[in-house]
């Protein structure tokens, strides 16, 4: 939703071409059983292309045959099979994960692994370690888009298993007797230098072998603690809650303070607050002047703040806004959800309904993003690693969108019950495997996640207060989409379903989404808004195009309007436009009599339904707008307030308003928004243009003008706490009046 799709941006259009026409050649290939595998010789970057959707293995380990790489056909999936290889050569990471390595025939073949963790949180040469052993199983077999080189993909990450040097499934050529592996107090205090360096995925690696090998339930439980602890700087809470249990569980004494402290903290990453506050509350009566018992007070504070908003909807924005500076911008607040709930919408499947009857500009949803992937504010079009082109859409992934998918393939992996919320979101027409588990190991299919990922992405700026603010001046960044280089996936909501006319806006500060009301809304009333802005001037079929996405048509009063018009007058629409553009204007200056002249002809072109009170003809509002604004700057306020009243009927608002043409002079004067329209980012602009033109020939309904105009920024911004620091002489204004 407002993603941008980089697929026909020259440069990457290109690489998206040139990708499916060798795709296509290695698919001429299928069956093939080369003979010409390359010798060991460095690595070097190769384009990274998400290949047709297949699903991950779902059989044990111990049920799939052994297969060498020297009888694996190219462009085929090994199903019912399973190798295991050597690694030769460090890995390296450009997107995908790459490495030489061999089976025990000695044959060797470039590894292709994709969606493992970022380099910052695990580095390539542990997750690739140099001279160690996995198992792949069902492997795919493909050749890559440089001619000559193959390689074996692996998409699902449950489909590749590290293998300690003792395992059964490894060649006894290779595999080392268990005595030789060491203590598990030993591994253990490799794990504990290993901590102190801050590796935490070596660290983790070696408490797992610590838990493997320990003959004490002392060893146990302490492996368990200290893995607790790598899980939770991994950023793998689920995992490091179920880890600090189990060390619970092996000592039959009371719980040890740095367990439940771990426990704690899993629960505050997992956004389980109340069950946190509990743990913390034990902590601290059982070990009040401890260094743990000190740090639970402090999180204690924490900790209720979050449970406040999550009560009440009332929020720090400041603080919020402070926190949106660093990248990536993740907030630390709770959700809050209370107005709204998830159930069945007739004809759509799932949607989001009010609760309770809502005001126009009430908080609805402040949700915490279930993903968030950005990018540096100053990339843009990076044609290198995190490019990913998809053979199936013939579209091309950047950026923050790249590596968003294997962000969310990583949580879903180590969280189960994360795992079952996601993949109950709507992924089209995509089939997933029912196998939750294979080996004690979860299965996650990568497909269904991108699948689910593209249908419910949210492109979003790094807040919509400089969004807005900067749009509304024509800044330059802005101007050029570099606001949306940050996207995620907000879960609640993603079952909101799309209208051209919404009943909301959602806004951003950092991975916050904020949803407010745009209108009065009864209780039971379906939240809508668009996934993609309707546009001025399109034909319905041209509009409609737009949602092949998702797989639906709107039928919004709006378009069923534009499906009804004839093409007789779409065409003068378009040619109506071209005269728009070709008058000669200064930023917010028009020629006056022309621009009334097209206003006049473009109205003649709507149905009679189309200019009723609340109908919305986004054709006509820009130039009611400009020429608002030009006749205030050429001194005719009352001009100037017909014409932006205009432009905000244009939008489907309902306004009352004295003094104004065709009002009688006698009329009391009175300013009232009766029913709000569509909200756009000018919006704001376009009420403070009234008030200007307001306080020169009614300068009483000034402070009436300003306090919609509050109300506008804040369904845009999110919060209204920063009008006055945005627009500080309107306090000036309020002062006089």
């Amino acid at each position: 939703m407002d993603i941008e799709d980089v697929s026909f941006v020259d440069q990457i259009s290109a690489l998206v071409q040139e990708a499916c026409v060798n795709a296509e050649r290695a698919s001429s290939r299928k069956g093939e059983i080369p003979d010409d595998h390359p010798v060991r010789q460095p690595d070097h970057p190769i384009t990274s292309l998400i290949p047709a959707a297949y699903p991950p293995c779902t059989v044990s380990a111990a049920d799939l045959k052994p297969i060498f790489i020297s009888q694996m056909e190219l462009e085929t999936h090994h199903r019912g099979t399973r190798i295991v290889v050597r690694v030769r050569t460090q890995p390296i990471d450009a997107y995908a994960i790459r490495a030489i390595v061999e089976d025990d025939k000695g044959t060797v073949v470039m590894l292709q692994v994709y969606n493992q963790p970022e380099d910052e949180t695990v580095p390539c040469w542990e997750t690739l370690r140099q001279g160690c052993f996995y198992l792949l199983k069902e492997p795919f077999f493909n050749s890559t888009i440089d001619e000559g080189t193959y390689s074996i993909q692996v998409d699902h990450v449950s489909d590749i298993v590290s293998l300690s040097e003792d395992d059964e499934l490894i060649p006894t050529k290779w595999r080392k007797p268990k005595t030789t592996i060491g203590t598990s107090q030993s591994i253990r205090m490799e794990g504990n230098e290993a901590v102190r360096e801050r590796y935490w995925a070596e660290a983790e690696r070696l408490y797992t072998t610590a838990i493997e090998v320990a003959d004490t339930t002392e060893d146990e439980r302490l492996a368990y603690l200290n893995r607790s602890l790598a899980n939770l700087r991994l950023g793998r809470p689920a995992k490091a809650l179920t880890d600090a249990i189990k060390s619970r569980s092996c000592h039959n004494g009371p719980s040890s303070e740095k367990a439940l402290f771990r426990e704690a903290t899993a629960l505050y990453q997992l956004a389980k607050f109340e069950e946190c506050l509990e743990k913390l509350e034990v902590l601290t009566t059982a070990y009040p002047s401890s260094a743990s018992g000190q740090e639970a007070n402090a999180m204690v504070s924490r900790v209720k703040t979050r449970l406040h908003e999550q009560q009440t909807g009332e929020y720090n924005f400041d603080q919020m806004y402070r926190q949106a500076k660093a990248t990536p911008p993740l907030i630390d607040c709770a959700t809050y959800s209370a107005p709204v709930e998830v159930r069945e919408s007739p004809g759509r499947g799932r949607g989001l309904f009010t609760t309770r009857k809502v005001a126009a500009s009430e908080l609805l949803l402040c949700e915490k993003a279930f993903g968030y992937s950005s990018v540096a504010d100053d990339q843009k079009y990076v044609t290198g690693p995190t490019l990913l082109i998809d053979l199936d859409s013939k579209k091309a992934l950047i950026g923050g969108q790249a590596s968003l998918l294997r962000q969310l393939v990583q949580k879903l992996y180590h969280d189960p019950e994360a795992a079952q919320s996601f993949t109950k979101l709507h992924a089209g027409e995509y089939g997933p495997v029912t196998v939750t588990e294979v080996d004690g190991r979860q299965v996650v299919d990568t497909f269904h996640i991108g699948k689910i990922m593209t249908l419910n992405v949210f492109g979003a700026p790094r807040t919509s207060r400089a969004y807005s603010t900067a749009k509304s001046t024509s800044d330059e960044n802005i101007e050029n989409g570099s606001g949306h280089e940050h996207c995620g996936v907000w879960y609640i909501a993603s079952h909101m379903n799309h209208s051209c006319l919404p009943n909301c806006m959602r806004s951003f500060i950092g991975d916050m989404q904020i949803l407010r009301a745009t209108r009065d809304l009864d209780e039971g009333t379906e939240l809508l808004f668009w996934y993609r802005n309707p546009l001025p001037f399109q034909s319905y079929e041209e509009h409609q195009k737009r949602f092949e996405t998702w797989g639906f048509e709107c039928d919004c009063l709006m378009c069923l309007d534009r499906k009804t018009t004839s093409d007789a007058s779409i065409s003068k629409r378009k040619s109506l436009e071209e005269e728009r553009d070709s008058l000669e204007r200064l930023p917010y200056e028009v020629n006056i009599p022309k621009a009334v002249d097209i206003l006049h002809q473009l109205e003649q072109t709507f149905s009679p339904a189309a200019t009723k009170p609340g109908a919305v003809r986004l054709e006509t509002v820009e130039l009611y707008y400009a020429v608002g604004v030009t006749s205030l700057l050429l001194g005719n306020p009352l001009d100037a307030v017909e014409m932006t009243l205009r432009g905000f009927e244009a939008l489907g608002y309902v306004i009352t308003a004295c003094p104004r043409r065709g009002t009688a002079a006698e009329q009391r004067r009175v300013f009232r928004v009766d029913r709000w329209g569509v909200v756009v980012d000018f919006a704001v602009q376009a009420f403070l243009h009234l008030t200007a033109a307001y306080s020169r020939i009614a300068p009483e309904l000034a402070t009436a003008v300003i306090a919609h105009a509050k109300m506008a920024y804040k369904m845009a911004v999110g919060e209204d706490e920063t009008f006055f620091d945005e627009y500080p002489e309107l306090s000036e204004v309020m002062a006089l009046v």
